[in-house]
């Protein structure tokens, strides 16, 4: 029997996260990893970016020749206009990690570090239809299809200062939900929570397994590495920890 979630008051809707990269330096294993082991169709778009179509949650790419240090994953913040975001962002304290550049028939991107130096990312980009609300699958919430990416935790040096900032700059709703975490909620797409514990590791995107115990093994044997076993929180979910073929840490929730 399942657990009712606390109450995350959601978003307002209007700045879901629209894409989520993923570092890849090994890109053609890494790509052949996610296909075989989560059921994703990748499809190389340059020599250092391949996307990849996933069950459900936001659009996902890997990335190869990302530097020695830059996060394994960066959330990109759907905005009508990036350079009008931005400057935004930076009159609020955040500063430039890269200036907008775009991409043909997708659109402008950018990215900034918040006051944590946490990387986020804004696009333009905008998929086609409504994105649906995906709440994280834990407690009595509905559960996604397997292989889906449905949730993040990223790092923030003082979680409600982090969710002021995404309410005020982006309509983000938040609430904590045990010391140290701060759940938050765009209001469509996916949500997460933001930690204050790991700074060393200040991006983990969480895909749905069914048995988290045996996507592990499933794991291991295709070429990632397990972090250690399962853990479960009894009537909320199961949790698991790994690295892929890159060696970008990832996470699993299921049962």
């Amino acid at each position: 029997m399942g657990t009712a979630m606390p109450d995350i008051p959601a978003g307002n809707g209007q700045h879901p996260i629209r894409l989520v990269v993923i570092s890849a330096n090994d890109l053609a294993a890494s790509a052949a990893f996610y296909s075989r082991v989560f059921g994703w169709k990748t499809y190389a778009l340059t020599t250092e970016l391949t996307t990849a179509v996933i069950p459900a949650g936001p659009s996902v790419a890997l990335r190869s020749n990302t530097p020695e240090g830059f996060p394994g994953v960066v959330p990109f913040i759907g905005v009508a206009e990036v350079v009008a975001a931005l400057q935004l962002l930076e009159a609020a304290g955040a500063t430039i990690e890269r200036a907008p550049w775009t991409i043909p028939a997708v659109g402008v991107l950018a990215r900034f570090r918040d006051a944590s130096g946490t990387i986020y990312g804004l696009t333009s980009a905008v998929s086609p239809g409504a994105m649906p609300h995906m709440p994280a699958p834990l407690g009595d919430n509905p559960r996604p299809p397997a292989g889906s990416l449905c949730s993040l935790e990223m790092y923030a040096t003082d979680g409600a200062a982090a969710a002021r900032f995404f309410r005020e700059r982006f309509g983000w709703g938040a609430s904590e939900t045990l010391p140290g975490y701060m759940a938050f909620d765009p209001g469509a797409g996916i949500g997460g929570v933001f930690q204050t514990h790991t700074a060393s590791l200040p991006a983990v995107a969480y895909l749905y397994a069914t048995s988290v115990s045996e996507k592990l093994e499933e794991i291991e044997s295709s070429g990632g590495k397990r972090l250690g076993d399962p853990m479960t929180v009894p009537g909320l979910a199961s949790f698991g920890y790994f690295t892929d073929p890159s060696g970008t840490s990832m996470g699993l929730i299921g049962s």
